[in-house]
C-alpha cells in the first residue's frame, strides 16, 4: 500500500481548506441533522430545483467530485483521503440518489464522486481495519 506523502497531505489541507466555506460548513451540519431520501424520486421531491436541501447537497458532491478526480488521477493518496473525511457516513446517504440523478441528466454528473464511493467501499473491504490497525500493518 503506498504512503500518503507530504504532497498528498498539502493537497489534502487545500482541498478541505477550499470546501470549507461558510456554506459549505452550514451544508455539512444540514446534511448530517436533516438529510433523507432513500431513492432519487424521494429527493427530487424533498428538495426540488433552487431548494436549500439541493443546493446543501451538491456542495457537499462537489467536494467529493473534486476528491474523487485527484484520487483517480492519482494526484492524491486515498488511504489519506479516506481515513481523513466522512465519506462512509455521506456516501451511505448518497449512493442512493445518484443512479437517478445520472440517468434522468447526465451520466457524467458527479461521475467523479460516484467513483470515489465505490472506490471506498473497496477500501474498507480490502484495507481498513479497526482500531487503526490497518496502519500499522502496512508499516
Amino acid at each position: 500500500m503506498k504512503k500518503p506523502t507530504k504532497e498528498d497531505a498539502e493537497l489534502y489541507l487545500e482541498l478541505i481548506q477550499t470546501f470549507s466555506t461558510p456554506s459549505d460548513h452550514e451544508a455539512g451540519n444540514w446534511f448530517m441533522r436533516e438529510f433523507t431520501a432513500k431513492d432519487y424520486e424521494e429527493f427530487k421531491t424533498k428538495y426540488p430545483v433552487n431548494s436549500e436541501g439541493l443546493l446543501n447537497v451538491s456542495r457537499i458532491l462537489a467536494f467529493y467530485e473534486v476528491a474523487g478526480a485527484l484520487v483517480s488521477h492519482g494526484l492524491l493518496n486515498e488511504n489519506l483521503l479516506f481515513d481523513a473525511s466522512d465519506i462512509a457516513f455521506t456516501w451511505g446517504k448518497l449512493e442512493k440518489i445518484i443512479p437517478g440523478w445520472q440517468k434522468e441528466t447526465s451520466p457524467a454528473l458527479w461521475e467523479n464522486a460516484a467513483w470515489l464511493g465505490k472506490r471506498y467501499k473497496v477500501w474498507q473491504k480490502k484495507v481498513w481495519k479497526p482500531n487503526l490497525k490497518w496502519k500499522t500493518s502496512s508499516s
